[in-house]
């Protein structure tokens, strides 16, 4: 485990710039990491239905607006706190996810907000995220729309379903945990017997100086989502860990009943990975 020497922190000179530039402070100087704030200026676009006499008089207005959202976040990125020499700021060309996932895959650990509802239409509301969860190759904390989380890590959750993801989310959460945290790996409606498995799970945790409890959930009735964020709820938690599970084709994005239901009504951050 080579810990997080590097962190992206996707920025949009929004409203949502504060709580993942506060995160992201609180996190690169825990690891004394290098932050990489990121901006992506998305290309113009242009409806088919637009007069093409209007066209010029368009793309010069979107231009303007992500200008003048690069200046804000710029400004912000400024004023966060990080280790001597490590603050980095980077403004790409492209679309969102693929702006950041330029960066992503360089880094150790990539922030990003969880989109408000009301902000654009149903349509693309979560694909930005969700395709940098399942195209970075490295985790992704993902910060709610609402609330304030200057740290994470003392109260966690982690989803356990014993398959590829949830391994590889756990791995990936260890350096947030430490002898300290309060430590909850939940399993909903397991395959078989879960004795041993609960047994594998304290004592890998555990030899990484982690003093973990388990607990399964049996439920039928309840999505899987909705058990995963009602145990938080309950244990105050201050981070959720969990697989990604889904597929991404040609901007296709198919997620998983639990991994759809958690983007979109997650109560805190949650660092996933696929």
């Amino acid at each position: 485990m080579t810990g997080i020497k590097h962190i992206v922190a996707h920025l949009e000179g929004g409203a949502h710039d504060a709580a993942v530039l506060k995160l992201s402070g609180t996190l690169a100087g825990r690891f004394g990491a290098a932050l990489e704030g990121v901006f992506a200026s998305v290309p113009p676009f242009v409806p088919a239905s637009i007069d093409g006499m209007l066209t010029p008089q368009i793309i010069e207005a979107q231009q303007n607006i992500y200008k003048q959202r690069a200046e804000a976040a710029k400004k912000a990125f400024a004023g966060v706190a990080v280790p001597q020499g490590k603050a980095i700021w980077t403004q790409v060309e492209g679309m969102t996810a693929d702006a950041v996932l330029a960066r992503a895959r360089y880094a150790d650990l990539t922030i990003v907000a969880q989109p408000a509802p009301e902000e654009t239409d149903a349509a693309t509301d979560y694909d930005s995220p969700a395709e940098i969860v399942m195209g970075a190759g490295r985790p992704v904390l993902i910060v709610p729309y609402a609330g304030n989380f200057p740290d994470v890590g003392k109260r966690v959750l982690a989803a356990w379903s014993g398959t590829r993801e949830s391994a590889r989310a756990l791995a990936d959460a260890l350096p947030f945990l430490g002898a300290s945290s309060d430590v909850t790996v939940l399993t909903v409606n397991p395959h078989g017997e879960t004795a041993a498995m609960e047994a594998d799970i304290k004592r890998w945790l555990g030899e990484h100086g982690v003093n973990a409890k388990t607990r399964v959930a049996h439920t039928h009735d309840i999505e899987v989502g909705d058990v995963l964020l009602s145990a938080a709820a309950d244990l105050s938690a201050d981070l959720i860990v969990m697989g990604a599970y889904g597929r991404s084709r040609l901007r296709e994005l198919i997620l998983g009943g639990a991994t759809h239901s958690i983007f979109r009504h997650m109560t805190a951050p949650v660092l996933m990975s696929h």
